[in-house]
């Protein structure tokens, strides 16, 4: 899906692999990469090099690009569920619960979701496809 595309069609006539070709694509300008060196299963941290303000530029390109809201407490909120924090990660460390909580919300990453995660870390769980899946709930109006 072309640029322009994203502009003339509303989020909620796009297709989930327009989606994904359009995040690849923002992840790959956020990141100064050429569009084939991002993958949908790319791991930003790990195997694109971002840091945490690469994250920034992403989630402002996708609220432009897809005319969507992303606000970081909403994407808290939705990692912890109904949890409170000291539920979801009890002296710090992200408990049972936080952890398949993570892997529900964030399935790509489930081989990564392992004991001992803390909170600060689970920006390196983000790979492309968790963007997407981002900008596919937001079309099927679930939250972040």
């Amino acid at each position: 899906m072309s640029e322009a595309a994203v502009t003339t069609k509303s989020l909620s006539q796009c297709s989930n692999a327009e989606i994904a070709e359009t995040v690849c694509r923002i992840v790959a300008e956020s990141l100064g990469r050429k569009r084939d060196e991002v993958r949908i299963d790319s791991v930003l941290m790990a195997e694109l090099g971002a840091e945490s303000l690469d994250f920034l530029d992403i989630v402002f390109r996708i609220e432009r690009d897809f005319s969507i809201e992303i606000t970081r407490g909403e994407m808290e909120r939705v990692a912890r569920g109904d949890m409170s924090a000291d539920e979801f990660a009890p002296g710090g460390v992200i408990g049972e619960a936080g952890l398949a909580r993570l892997r529900e919300l964030m399935p790509e990453a489930s081989d990564r979701i392992e004991p001992g995660l803390r909170p600060s870390t689970i920006l390196t769980l983000f790979s492309v496809q968790t963007f997407a899946n981002m900008v596919i709930g937001k079309r099927d109006g679930r939250s972040v």
